[in-house]
């Protein structure tokens, strides 16, 4: 049978490396393409997270709102993702930002009202996209009335949260039931005067966990869950999932984790936490929750699990009782937070990781950053900032962008002075920099007016990383090429069958260079390959007899301005000894393709 084939190139040249695309189109055995499965949007689209109070002021007092993230749908669009995911919006103290809930189906006035969210719905929905809400379901405020009632001891709700008498010692000093330890620092256990009780919180004392021992308590958050479905949204992100049990006797310390590396009783690292995390009641509940919501047509939920990654796995389920579509993939995102350990073999095994251990027809996915870790472009390199998103975007399975990463935003210092995030308060004046999430969550950078267009206040809720003077959604917009054009068209590449569809295959790895195809029966196929390395290296395409390729390829088209003759249009690279060079500027981008044999593909 003959072929055609057609080669798309992409390469992206930057100090580190080059990575490059090829795509090859051909003829089915059947002479038609294959017919395309209709699919659920989740595995089709592009998850982008806002961070609400970050993202724009539409009522100007200096905090981002729902009104501001209704005003900026035509980006979201242009962008070319298809799910918006809001972190928390629901009333709040604030003493985590919204992850300490006093009333889980209201809107804090921060952000808006009831009807600045449905408006939001509506607009999300018009415009052909998703929208995400987090469910936080391991915690809420101390200032929720389900727990000031427990405090009263007022039934039903006595048994919502988790109580302890604790201990008492020989010298009658009362202490807390065991040696479990706060994530931001610090006893989990707190006790309260009124009630004469501890009580446990994995978080915030201000943050004490709900006892899914108590039926009562089940049945409000699914009334929680039920709410917000009736309202419109797509699926939720159920945040802190692998905490919303312990184990029923309160009296077990939790063993000395044997490879921690700190000697500090006070952090969380300390402990092996085989009594707090993972339950088995958690999955339990997780499957009341997934048959809750396939009640509801083309609904997701989307899993935060920080676990190893055999335990994450288990938060799919099975066939016969399926939980979670697919839990957040973290190992991309921590395997990139210190860049002189990027490598060839690195990226490979990182990726295998998880596709290994996939259940079977379980769906991956794939995230860079979040409102936790520091941002791309800090971690490993602003010259990198379009090869990670290439990577994120091109790997089988669905990515997450955390807003301002398709521009390279950069972490902000913030003064101890400025510091909001109760983690690093926790730490103090000495430490807070090496634990605070502040610096990733600043105002999204609009244009180069005053305070980066994100708002007309006279001040924001953290300060604006000075150079959104030249680093903003308008500069990228206007220059001829930017990360933000990049990114739009790596959104629109993504939509093609063999992306959403297409089988990977790994055809040479080594110390410098990592690479993947994509392929798909009557689609296009695609080659990436990734220089890691920060001097110039000479690949040969072809010494693997398992993949053939063309000889060469021809550049028709620049996506970053290059001035060298080799990405000139119409320039020709041999792929049998293709040359991955550092960049000669900050970033450069072009794109190849290359024709052989003698069928056309249609």
């Amino acid at each position: 049978m003959n072929r055609k084939i057609i080669f798309t190139t992409l390469f992206t040249l930057l100090f580190v490396g080059v990575i490059v695309v090829i795509v090859v189109c051909f003829i089915a055995k059947n002479g038609k393409r294959v017919e395309e499965e209709v699919l659920p949007f989740w595995k089709t689209e592009i998850i982008y997270q806002v961070y609400p109070r970050s993202f724009f002021d539409g009522v100007p007092d200096g905090t981002g709102d729902l009104a501001g993230i209704s005003s900026r749908m035509e980006y979201l669009t242009h962008l070319g993702i298809g799910v918006v995911w809001l972190n928390p919006v629901f009333q709040s103290p604030m003493k985590d930002f919204g992850y300490d809930i006093s009333n889980y189906t209201d809107i804090d006035p921060i952000f808006g009202t009831m009807d600045d969210l449905d408006h939001l719905i509506a607009e999300v929905h018009r415009h052909g996209l998703k929208i995400l809400l987090d469910f936080v379901p391991n915690h809420s405020s101390d200032q929720h009335e389900w727990f000031i009632k427990s405090v009263n001891r007022e039934d039903p709700y006595t048994n919502y949260y988790v109580w302890s008498d604790g201990k008492v010692l020989a010298n009658d000093t009362r202490v807390p039931p065991n040696n479990w330890v706060s994530k931001f620092r610090g006893s989990a256990w707190e006790y309260n005067e009124k009630r004469g009780q501890y009580y446990y919180h994995q978080y915030l004392k201000e943050q004490p966990d709900l006892n899914y021992r108590s039926p009562n308590l089940k049945e409000e958050m699914k009334n929680v869950l039920t709410f917000w479905l009736k309202k419109g949204v797509d699926g939720f992100r159920i945040d802190a999932l692998v905490s919303l049990f312990e184990v029923e006797d309160l009296n077990l310390d939790e063993p000395v984790a044997s490879d921690s590396d700190t000697d500090d009783p006070n952090d969380h690292a300390y402990l092996n936490h085989t009594y707090t995390l993972n339950q088995p009641e958690t999955f339990e509940v997780l499957a009341e929750w997934r048959h809750l919501v396939d009640k509801y047509p083309n609904k997701v939920l989307i899993t935060e699990v920080y676990t190893a990654v055999e335990d994450v796995m288990r938060y799919y389920g099975n066939d016969t009782v399926p939980l979670a579509d697919f839990s957040f993939n973290y190992f991309l995102q921590d395997s990139l937070m210190n860049r002189s350990e990027l490598t060839g073999d690195s990226l490979k095994q990182t990726v295998n990781l998880w596709l290994d251990n996939l259940p079977p027809n379980k769906w991956p996915n794939w995230v860079l950053g979040n409102h936790d870790n520091g941002r791309v472009a800090s971690r490993v390199g602003k010259d990198l900032v379009d090869a990670l998103n290439m990577l994120n975007l091109l790997l089988p399975g669905t990515p997450t962008t955390y807003y301002g990463e398709e521009l390279g935003m950069e972490n902000t210092f913030i003064s101890w002075e400025d510091t909001r995030d109760p983690k690093g308060c926790r730490w103090g004046k000495e430490h807070y920099q090496e634990y605070s999430r502040d610096p990733e969550r600043t105002p999204m950078q609009w244009n180069k007016t005053s305070l980066a267009g994100f708002t007309t206040a006279s001040d924001t809720w953290l300060p604006v990383n000075p150079n959104y003077e030249y680093l903003n959604v308008l500069a990228q917009e206007e220059a001829e090429v930017s990360h933000l054009k990049v990114y739009r068209s790596l959104a629109e590449l993504r939509k093609t069958q063999t992306f959403i569809k297409g089988e990977i295959a790994f055809p040479f790895t080594s110390k410098e260079i990592f690479s993947f195809t994509r392929t798909l029966e009557g689609s296009e196929e695609y080659l990436v390959v990734i220089n890691t390395a920060v001097e110039e290296v000479e690949v040969n395409l072809h010494q693997n007899s398992n993949f053939e390729l063309p000889e060469h390829g021809t550049v028709v088209l620049r996506s970053i301005t290059d001035t060298s003759q080799h990405s000139e249009i119409g320039s020709v690279v041999n792929l049998a000894e293709l040359l991955l060079v550092p960049a000669q500027g900050d970033y450069q981008h072009l794109v190849i393709l290359a024709v052989v044999e003698d069928d056309i593909c249609n």
